[in-house]
């Protein structure tokens, strides 16, 4: 269907490799990938080549022997996290554990950017936090599709004027830049009065702060400085863009990630009582002091029930729910129609991933579905419909 006087939007499962995977490179339609600010980010690079570098340069960085080096921290800060769920239920009261997932991604990948973060666990309800700016992007995003001068404009104006006209540009504009952010978000976004700009114009002229310099694990940003990226993919504004993506991915979706899967799993006792029971068989015992001791990920990952539910919470939480437009080089073929080159052509994660030729009972939590090596009713592996991280040259950075 031709959704657009120029974009081609088609509904079909099976097409998915043709335009995501077997295209090998193809480039990003840039009118859709620059509603979020970060024009200068990898994420909304639309020609090819500018892509291949942006991306060859970070991949280091989500390799698996990276992301498992990384365990420390997820551990320290999990430990921190269900402290606080316990002091919860010690008290009695209610809270928002989706609240607290996004407190914990962020401090994971805040650290990891820069080794160091905002303490969110440690906010009060954990509100306000960093992702509430980061959903100012998302819902001004659309606007910003259909007006994409609006906050340039904006982004003009005195800041006493943006929280006036309009507090969610207002938000989104002193996350990237401001260090006054505690008119409405408590200087979450500075370190000791650095905002993510200006944390990395003193990377650059070499003032690295004491916890980067002793942190355990490699930084994001410090090692993008010091490597091979060409000069001009160095500037301020392109990393500053570059740490908002990987900042809000890393926290947005593992946090939702997480709370569709908690969700879930508290509203099916069978299938929260199979995981634990598969879990306890590797955990025998829990360390009271350190609840987080025992937990390592290359004996988790081998566990078939809980890559289900892990898999499963993926699916329904959808990711990216807007649709995903690709340029081809050549026409390409589907049924009788020829789609001219460089035609923008889309698809959509949230209608494969309802597709009940594929997923029967696609509205359910069903981890079962992920056992074994499951097929379709064509055939073919289920695993190749399995497009939370989308595919190809362009999937996320953060499938490991």
């Amino acid at each position: 269907m031709r959704i657009t006087p120029d974009e081609v939007h088609i509904l079909d499962s099976d097409f998915w490799e043709t335009i995501f995977t077997k295209a090998g490179r193809v480039d990003k339609y840039e009118w859709l990938s620059g509603r979020f600010g970060n024009e200068n980010s990898v994420l909304s690079t639309g020609p090819d080549e500018l892509h291949r570098t942006r991306r060859n340069a970070l991949n280091p960085f989500f390799s698996r022997k990276r992301i498992i080096e990384l365990q420390g921290v997820v551990r320290q800060k999990l430990k921190l996290l269900l402290r606080k769920v316990q002091e919860y239920q010690d008290s009695g009261a209610p809270f928002a554990i989706n609240r607290g997932y996004m407190a914990f991604a962020e401090d994971v990948i805040m650290q990891y950017c820069f080794a160091n973060d905002y303490n969110s666990l440690d906010v009060p309800n954990w509100n306000p936090i960093l992702h509430d700016p980061f959903q100012a992007v998302s819902i001004s995003g659309n606007l910003s599709l259909q007006f994409p001068l609006l906050p340039k404009i904006l982004n003009t104006l005195p800041q006493s004027w943006l929280v006036k006209l309009e507090p969610l540009y207002a938000l989104v504009f002193q996350m990237q830049r401001v260090s006054v952010f505690t008119m409405h978000i408590r200087s979450l976004c500075s370190f000791g009065g650095q905002d993510f700009a200006k944390q990395i114009v003193n990377l650059k002229s070499g003032k690295i702060n004491t916890s980067a310099e002793t942190a355990s694990h490699g930084t994001i940003f410090s090692e993008l400085l010091q490597g091979d990226l060409p000069l001009s993919q160095k500037s301020d504004l392109r990393l500053q863009d570059e740490a908002q993506l990987i900042i809000g991915a890393g926290l947005a979706t593992t946090g939702w990630t997480l709370s569709v899967a908690t969700f879930y799993l508290l509203s099916n006792p069978s299938v929260l009582a199979r995981l634990q029971k598969e879990l306890k068989e590797v955990i025998p015992t829990k360390d009271e002091s350190d609840p987080t001791a025992g937990l390592e990920w290359t004996e988790l990952e081998k566990l078939p029930y809980l890559t289900g539910c892990i898999k499963e919470a993926v699916r329904l939480s959808y990711s990216t729910t807007s649709r995903n437009a690709r340029l081809l080089s050549r026409p390409i073929q589907y049924g009788s129609w020829v789609i001219p080159a460089g035609t923008p052509i889309s698809m959509t994660i949230p209608f494969l991933n309802h597709d009940e030729e594929i997923f029967p009972n696609s509205n359910s939590f069903v981890p079962e579905r992920w056992l074994g090596s499951p097929k379709t009713k064509n055939g073919s592996p289920l695993d190749r419909y399995f497009v939370g991280f989308g595919k190809g040259t362009r999937s996320c950075l953060g499938i490991k």
